[in-house]
């Protein structure tokens, strides 16, 4: 399979399992659970590649603390290659806490700074062996910024490597046409929300059209339980029961970038894509699915 690098944030998830939106806020509120599990878009991609055999590197930042170290412990464990430099003595690892309702829709609680928002463009060495290259966390990092970007992706793409792009929430009004980087990316997500959220018009389809006449080579979007949309038709996703979502994106992205390291035609990819997606839904923390897979093997 083709080496694969991945950036982006890496965090520690306390996710808090039962939430009821109008009781949680009166006082003295008892969850059905609550864990700690390891979290963010790269590191959930590369955990998930990794499990399925890939050769995956995450490149990302922590802090070199009780948290940052119990991240690269995984890593370790797992096999899973990372830069050298990856604890940092100057940041803190960063926290996000994760309310699930009992529809397994989730939100989120963070803070200001912290390691997912210290990434930048120099921390990014991409390896020799690399073919492909995957921003796993588009808007989180202020570092990583269009000019950053635009010179990064260029870079990659004149090293002939595959470049894909995931989104996460864009923090303020975003234009797509200002967004030039996109004529270096080979394949760009979003989820529908973010898509909406880009395009002008708020219009998903738009925003598809729009992010791929900025040069975008391919554009998917995850639309939950409807599956994926591209190239003007939707790709259904099977039935599952969602227990949390968290995650879900990351495992269907990564499935993708599976299929895709194998040379699988682009709808085997999202059949993959939406497969993993799904079953990262049926249960709660974004890479508790695999160890259930383990399970059954």
């Amino acid at each position: 399979m083709a080496k694969i690098n991945v950036f982006g944030a890496a965090c520690v998830d306390l996710l808090v399992q039962g939430v009821d939106k109008e009781e949680f806020f009166n006082g003295n509120y008892k969850a059905d659970r609550i864990f700690t599990l390891y979290g963010g878009d790269a590191f959930n991609e590369s955990i998930v590649l990794k499990h399925f055999g890939c050769d995956v590197k995450l490149i990302t930042v922590l802090g070199n603390d009780e948290n940052g170290r119990w991240i690269r412990n995984k890593l370790d464990k797992e096999g899973i290659g990372y830069n050298p430099d990856i604890l940092r003595d100057d940041i803190f690892t960063y926290l996000s806490v994760v309310l699930i309702d009992r529809e397994g829709e989730r939100y989120f609680v963070g803070v200001n700074d912290g390691s997912i928002k210290k990434l930048k463009a120099t921390d990014i060495v991409i390896d020799d062996d690399c073919r492909i290259a995957c921003l796993a966390s588009l808007f989180i990092s202020p570092y990583l910024d269009i000019p950053s970007l635009d010179k990064l992706f260029a870079e990659l793409k004149q090293r002939g490597i595959t470049v894909c792009c995931d989104c996460s929430t864009p923090k303020e009004i975003r234009t797509i046409s200002r967004f030039t980087f996109l004529k270096h990316v080979d394949y760009f997500f979003c989820n529908q929300m973010e898509a909406e959220m880009l395009s002008a018009t708020g219009r998903m389809e738009d925003a598809a059209s729009e992010i791929k006449e900025m040069g975008a080579g391919h554009v998917i979007v995850k639309c939950g339980s409807r599956g994926a949309y591209y190239d003007g038709r939707y790709y259904p996703a099977g039935q599952c029961q969602v227990i949390d979502t968290t995650g879900a994106g990351d495992s269907f992205v990564a499935g993708f970038i599976k299929s895709l390291s194998e040379n699988k035609p682009i709808e085997e990819c999202i059949r993959v894509a939406n497969l993993f997606g799904g079953k990262a839904c049926t249960f709660a923390g974004a890479s508790t699915w695999l160890d259930k897979e383990l399970e059954k093997d």
